[in-house]
This record gives C-alpha cells, structure tokens and sequence, in this order.
C-alpha cells in the first residue's frame, strides 16, 4: 500500500497541521483558509479538489477537470486512495456536512 489513511477526531472548523513542519495548512483565522506547505500534496473534499499538485495530480486515474465534471459519480476517497503517488498519507476529518469529508495528502 502506498498510502496511509489516519482519521483525525477533530472538530470541522479545527485547524489541521502539516506533520513535518506544523505549518496550519487549514487555517481558519486566514481570509485564505487553505494554507499548504512544501509537504501538502492535495486538499480535497468529497465534492472537489481545493489544492493539487501538478506532481501528485499525474499519478491519478483520472485527472481533476474529469473528476470535477463528473462529482456526482465520483468518490473521491477511492480517486486519492487509487493514486500511483509512492508513499503519501492522507488524513481525513469531518467536512461539518453530514456524510462529507475533507482529505489532506502529505508525503510521507
């Protein structure tokens, strides 16, 4: 497996840290709450893609303008997990709507 999927117990309006560096890469006392470091691979919802890079957008199945077009047959959870990327971590936390999440990919 080349990913790692932790579950965060944190609260939807909690800021989330980078593991390496600590930098908040959601940052809600920011008017531009996503804030990624060197380390952030994507920021994604259930319903879209927040940030991606290009590096890690390459190793999709389907690329995000697909992904984007066709949301409502997309889980995204699947789309990141089924990435060719070596060695990532994804967290995953409450996205504050029942039933939706938010995942932040890390390299490892």
């Amino acid at each position: 497996m080349a990913y790692q999927l932790i579950q965060l117990a944190v609260q939807p309006t909690d800021n989330i840290a980078c593991p390496h560096c600590q930098q908040q890469v959601i940052d809600w006392a920011e008017e531009q709450y996503i804030q990624p470091c060197e380390h952030t691979l994507f920021i994604a919802m259930d319903i879209g893609f927040e940030y991606i890079t290009d590096e890690f957008e390459t190793t999709m199945r389907r690329n995000v303008d697909d992904l984007h077009a066709n949301d409502d047959q997309v889980i995204m959870l699947d789309e990141l997990k089924a990435a060719a990327f070596d060695h990532y971590v994804i967290y995953q936390s409450d996205l504050g709507i029942e039933g939706y999440s938010r995942y932040i990919g890390f390299t490892a």
